[in-house]
């Protein structure tokens, strides 16, 4: 029997490869370099657009190690082009790929705390503090997905391919997929409310909320098309996870695994939508102004402001200037971006 290592375009088929197909260097090219440029611009509004205080390193940190895992698994399908027999270079582009989604969701969760504020925390189910929680559950996702691949590929071999630890390691990656589903559905759930009530009550007064500094402001258009970018971010990791799900459960010899063109489809597009939405809509840029400023200051009477400080969350305005809220860390910081 002819080892794996030996085989190339002359004396094996392409099928009885890892990947089934020659991994297509346009397509990863394309890839690569949309998650390089994406890693780039992270670098670019962290380190140079940012404030002093490097605002929202929190939220770029995730995001580029998702640009840069992507990246480097993409790479390493560009070297497999040549010899798609190459159950390591497989491995290896399979495992960055597979988890590098998980720091796109992490990103989402840091950022939202601030987008709630901004449309109103009486709107929410739940105090904006807790929203971060579900990067724990992205955590757990994580490491059991690492776990799974961990155990998949422990027994891989250059002569024979994948062994049959291929067939303990794919439920546990799967699970690890679905806990993450999991938590972006709970999200998905929690901000749809937020965005409800706040559109009912946009429908009713004209404005969200009520802001300290400002008063009743309309929401700025850039503050719009980041909501939006999250949304369609979720979507895009949601049906990634999906499909990744059908291929974990079906096995890594299906129809669906070995097809190329569902992958690029699936995988690599959906991602990559998710993260260049998120960059192009970075917090550093877009929660800045989350609100339409008044264009001229206007006096404001104590007795509206007594009227309006005090929502169900607690306070927000005190004649001391000390904020009372549950959550005050993310009031102070919301009142610096609108």
């Amino acid at each position: 029997m002819r080892s794996i290592a030996e085989c190339n375009f002359d004396t094996c088929p392409v099928a009885a490869s890892p990947y089934g197909y020659p991994p297509s260097t346009a397509a990863d090219a394309i890839f690569f370099i949309i998650h390089i440029g994406s890693l780039l611009a992270c670098f670019l509004y962290s380190f140079y657009l940012a404030d002093s205080n490097k605002r929202w390193l929190e939220f770029s940190i995730p995001v580029s190690i998702a640009c840069l895992f992507e990246a480097i698994g993409y790479a390493v399908r560009l070297g497999s082009a040549s010899d798609p027999w190459n159950v390591a270079l497989y491995a290896a582009s399979t495992s960055f790929i597979l988890i590098a989604p998980a720091f796109v969701s992490a990103g989402i969760y840091i950022a939202i705390p601030e987008t709630v504020a901004i449309l109103g925390v009486e709107h929410s189910l739940i105090n904006i503090a807790h929203y971060p929680l579900l990067i724990w559950v992205d955590v757990v996702g994580f490491v059991l997905q690492l776990v799974g691949i961990i155990i998949s590929f422990s027994d891989l071999s250059p002569d024979t391919g994948l062994g049959p630890h291929i067939e303990l390691g794919n439920p546990i990656v799967a699970a690890g997929i679905a806990l993450q589903s999991f938590s972006l559905i709970c999200f998905l759930i929690l901000f749809g409310v937020v965005l409800f009530r706040a559109a009912v009550a946009h429908h009713q007064f004209g404005y969200t909320t009520f802001h300290p500094i400002h008063g009743f402001l309309p929401m700025a258009h850039r503050f719009k098309f980041f909501i939006a970018m999250v949304l369609v971010s979720v979507m895009c990791l949601l049906g990634r996870n999906l499909y990744q799900m059908v291929i974990l459960g079906t096995g890594l010899d299906s129809y669906t695994a070995k097809n190329q063109a569902l992958f690029a489809g699936l995988d690599s597009l959906l991602v990559a939508e998710a993260v260049v939405g998120l960059v192009v809509a970075h917090p550093v840029r877009f929660l800045r102004d989350g609100v339409e400023k008044r264009r001229r200051s206007r006096s404001t009477t104590p007795m509206m402001v007594e009227e309006q400080r005090v929502t169900q969350y607690g306070i927000y305005d005190r004649p001391n200037g000390h904020d009372h809220t549950p959550w005050g860390s993310a009031a102070n910081s919301t009142t610096n971006f609108i």
